[in-house]
């Protein structure tokens, strides 16, 4: 029986088994895949570095997938300054100088009785005395532009003209109390300065005599209440005539950037961001795409007078002017053109050679087709300019060279005389004095209407007067209107009388 020892030799020296061989065919093909698997990753790792970096970054553009794994497409990332058109720019300019106007009326409010019981609460209105307070309601909401870094503030005169206090809303959210500095009803427009000592923006004033059709403007205002939109367009039409109630607006700028109630007073804007027009009127009860802007030039006159004089100064030519009658198969409506009918002696219109029975063709190369429109030309000169007249005398055309000339009280007064047929004085009365109709000519105006001598005059168009000098003061701002309107007391009862007054 061999030993242990020699059992363990005999083994050793024995020739491998088949399923041996087979163990380790199969390890030396593992090692010899493993070490292709290592040499192919290592040639693939700078291409897919590349492709995990551009896959890292499509997903931090991408957002996160929708419920259900579905993800919008997003447009490639641009820059603002490549959407910054001329409107931005300008809006950016000028928008925190575009203001919203509250104009409040002071009102008395009824207090309700201050029982605590039921028949108090029932009855206490109806047996105390009632008891009113003061307060302030919110009349009208419009729009507004500073054009002064002192704060003065453009708008439109419908806008203030119910107020009693006046708010103004700032881009920044602050409220500043604001005065009436001025007003003109005649052109819609009035002055208010903000109450305050800070230095605001302002919107520069351009010009509108230049203006172009088809060219682009922007308005800034707050329609609805909804402060400082933005709406653009483009200037549809210069010189525009255009009804609104029973009369007749002139020399507007139309427009079809939108605007609607609470626009009234905003800036209208060209695309440099300059004050070109007051925006003003639409047609219609909502914007129908056609706007109207009293154009600049003639806005920065009227403003200019308000601030210096508080009220503006009205040229003067001495003519007057009426309609006549349309020529035989005319359109209906058509203008039969205007005609003088009296030349004031020694006036403007005298010195420079016109003439009754002169027909009026045009004024400052602007055509005149109603009396209407003449004294809206006349109005709108400054004092001291001077105007052209194209007339018809006879079959033969002449020009007149008229300067406007600024109508004082004292010649408000003679004016009256010629053109109503009164005369007044002043009569002493217990606690002040009274104007006293002192004689009216025959076949005048006065007389048709019914006045009398010994009535008694005690407002000019809702101005009281007590004395003759409050009465030419009255007279001259009413010629504006182009009508006097004369409160007349006889005895206890009163009655105003219109008299045309141009």
């Amino acid at each position: 029986m061999p030993t242990k020892a020699k059992t363990r030799a005999a083994r050793a020296a024995r020739p491998p088994s088949r399923s041996g061989a087979v163990r380790l065919a199969r390890a030396l093909l593992l090692t010899v895949v493993a070490a292709a698997l290592v040499l192919a990753a290592l040639s693939l790792a700078p291409r897919l570095d590349g492709t995990l970096a551009a896959t890292a970054s499509a997903r931090s553009d991408t957002p996160a997938p929708l419920r259900g794994g579905f993800t919008l497409p997003r447009a490639t990332e641009g820059s603002q300054a490549s959407r910054r058109t001329p409107v931005v720019v300008a809006v950016e300019k000028v928008r925190g100088a575009v203001v919203n106007v509250s104009a409040e009326e002071l009102v008395r409010i009824r207090v309700p009785s201050r029982g605590s019981s039921a028949r108090d609460l029932l009855f206490g209105d109806l047996f105390e005395r009632p008891r009113y307070r003061k307060g302030y309601q919110v009349t009208s909401l419009g729009s507004g532009v500073i054009v002064s870094p002192e704060g003065y503030v453009l708008t439109n005169n419908h806008v203030v003209e119910r107020g009693a206090r006046f708010r103004v809303g700032l881009l920044d959210g602050r409220e500043v109390i604001a005065k009436v500095v001025g007003t003109d009803p005649s052109s819609d427009l009035a002055v208010l300065k903000l109450d305050t000592k800070d230095r605001l923006p302002y919107v520069p004033v351009g010009r509108s005599d230049d203006l172009m059709i088809g060219e682009t403007v922007i308005a800034i205002g707050n329609p609805f209440g909804l402060s400082h939109t933005v709406t653009t367009g483009v200037v549809s039409a210069v010189h525009r005539n255009f009804r609104a109630g029973d009369r007749t607006l002139f020399d507007f700028i139309q427009t079809d950037a939108s605007i609607n109630p609470g626009n009234s007073g905003g800036p209208l804007l060209d695309i440099d961001g300059r004050l070109v027009g007051v925006n003003t009127a639409i047609l219609g009860d909502r914007n129908a795409g056609i706007g109207f802007a009293i154009p600049i030039d003639r806005a920065r006159r009227i403003a200019e007078d308000l601030v210096a004089h508080g009220e503006v100064r009205e040229g003067y030519l001495g003519i007057v002017v009426a309609d006549l009658p349309p020529k035989e198969g005319a359109a209906e409506g058509a203008s039969g053109g205007v005609v003088v009918t009296a030349v004031d002696p020694g006036s403007p219109g005298d010195r420079a050679g016109v003439r009754k029975g002169d027909v009026v063709d045009a004024v400052e190369g602007f055509s005149i087709e109603t009396a209407e429109e003449f004294r809206f030309r006349v109005r709108d000169l400054p004092i001291g300019a001077t105007a052209r007249v194209d007339l018809t005398r006879g079959r033969q055309k002449t020009t007149a060279a008229v300067t406007a000339v600024e109508l004082g009280p004292q010649h408000a007064a003679d004016l009256v005389a010629r053109r109503v047929g009164i005369q007044l004085g002043d009569e002493r009365v217990r606690g002040g004095s009274v104007v006293v109709v002192r004689s009216v000519a025959r076949g005048s105006p006065a007389d048709e209407a019914g006045l009398l001598a010994g009535d008694l005059v005690r407002e000019v168009n809702s101005s009281e007067v007590a004395t003759v000098d409050d009465f030419r003061k009255a007279a001259a701002r009413a010629r504006r209107s182009g009508q006097l309107v004369l409160l007349v007391q006889r005895g206890y009862a009163a009655e105003r009388i219109a008299f045309d007054f141009d």
